[in-house]
């Protein structure tokens, strides 16, 4: 069986531009090791323990950023390209890691929380539109689900320096990996042949088909005029636009649904408290490695949704996928469960870390990559940029919420209650996917609009 198919420079291009990817998974993961240190006196550079409610701000101001910031993105990735959109959106995180290398206050934690949720807002307005676009039909899935494996590697990263070395330490590691990625992106990633043609630059979007794809001239003329084709069938669209056809309507509730239920799963409540977690549940082993157990097993398994997705579907592996989530997140809950009501569970202090493991493993299958691969896909590209800002806002506000609010969740039903609810909700993403997302693997983007405007 042949996995990587179609020219291997759209390989380099998007690898090279995953590495963006690869810095959101650090700041998605920063809190975990960051947090344990500021609710301790040693090596603490605010000189006092930060209480929970500051703790649950630092965690939940990533979310924040998101929100707001795709505003900002979505205007810039239409305005001035992918590849320079590309550049600008690290920049909040340059300044976001230096400022926490350096803060003594807690204010200024909470600045570079946000500037981190502006540039992770960003990745999920430009990465996934710029993969999309260099991409062929035949290994579109495959680079659409390895933003995923870069994320996962990026978190892993965090997990296994952070609580090694001090705060300062911690952040300038990472400034220095903002720094590797824009000359990597800026020299292996073209711009995009759909923006340049958008532009009515033709003949620099056949230079970049012609890196991307290192074909013969003819073909490479017929796939510029299938796309000037594409383009000119999609008129310039507003946020309104987004309702003027039953395809766009579709998809963008489609979009909303499978990434509102991503969040819903728990996913990154589990990214922003591993370690304050696995402290609840009393495990023999140190929180600190149980993190990086999980995010090893979680880089691992995120390796087979990209080897898949365009053999298997991306509607068989998310089925798959959320019914072993819910599974292990059903089996956390009865581990809370017994410990709240006081029974012995030393027996299996084990339990916790399993359940988490295979979560991890289910989730990287599918659910974590595929709705944000299926999303440009489906969504007109006359109104993808309108349309995923919305999607990526309402993403991050129900991001927020559970990140803000999970510690009085927890006081409230426990940590049974709360993971029997992630639990809930995940066998309702399970039936949405079941009844309503179809198969797009080897579709073309005109082929995927017909089928929505049935």
């Amino acid at each position: 069986m042949k996995f990587f198919e179609g020219g291997k420079y759209s390989y380099i291009a998007v690898a090279a531009a995953d590495l963006l990817s690869f810095i959101v998974g650090t700041a998605s993961a920063w809190s975990s090791p960051v947090i344990p240190k500021l609710q301790a006196l040693s090596d603490n550079p605010l000189g006092r323990q930060i209480s929970q409610d500051e703790a649950s701000w630092i965690g939940s101001l990533l979310s924040m950023g998101g929100i707001v910031s795709p505003l900002i993105w979505a205007y810039l990735v239409q305005k001035v390209g992918r590849k320079i959109s590309g550049i600008v959106v690290v920049i909040p995180f340059l300044v976001a890691y230096l400022t926490s290398a350096f803060a003594e206050t807690i204010e200024l934690y909470y600045f570079g929380r946000v500037l981190m949720g502006i540039g992770i807002g960003g990745m999920f307005c430009v990465l996934p539109i710029y993969v999309v676009e260099v991409a062929e039909d035949v290994n579109r899935g495959l680079l659409a689900a390895s933003t995923g494996c870069f994320l996962v590697a990026g978190m892993l990263f965090s997990y296994s320096i952070g609580p090694f070395v001090s705060i300062m330490a911690f952040n300038l590691i990472l400034t220095g990996v903002v720094l590797v990625y824009i000359p990597a992106f800026w020299f292996f990633s073209p711009e995009t042949p759909y923006y340049l043609v958008r532009e009515n630059q033709d003949q620099k979007a056949l230079k970049s088909l012609r890196y991307l794809r290192r074909r013969p001239l003819a073909d490479l003329e017929e796939e510029l005029t299938q796309i000037k084709k594409y383009l000119a069938s999609m008129t310039e669209g507003t946020f309104l636009g987004i309702f003027q056809t039953k395809a766009s309507i579709k998809a963008f509730i489609y979009s909303v649904a499978l990434t509102t239920f991503q969040q819903f799963s728990g996913i990154n409540v589990i990214f922003s408290y591993m370690q304050n977690i696995f402290d609840l549940t009393g495990s023999d082993i140190a929180p600190e490695i149980c993190s990086i157990i999980v995010a090893s097993v979680q880089l691992v398994s995120s390796f087979m949704s990209p080897l898949l997705s365009d053999k298997a579907g991306r509607r068989t592996l998310l089925l798959v996928s959320i019914t072993g989530a819910t599974i292990c997140e059903v089996v956390l809950g009865v581990y809370f469960y017994l410990q709240d009501n006081d029974d012995d569970v030393s027996g299996i202090g084990w339990l916790p870390v399993v359940s988490l493991v295979v979560f991890m493993m289910f989730y990287n299958f599918g659910m974590g990559s595929l709705p944000w691969a299926i999303m440009p896909e489906i969504l007109p590209s006359n109104v993808i940029s309108k349309a995923s800002l919305i999607v990526t806002c309402i993403y991050w506000f129900v991001g927020w919420i559970l990140t803000q609010y999970f510690a009085e969740l927890m006081e409230a039903v426990g940590g049974a209650g709360s993971f029997w609810l992630f639990s809930g909700f995940c066998v309702l993403f399970d039936l949405f996917v079941f009844f309503f997302i179809f198969e797009t693997k080897g579709k073309s983007l005109q082929e995927i609009q017909q089928i929505l405007s049935r």
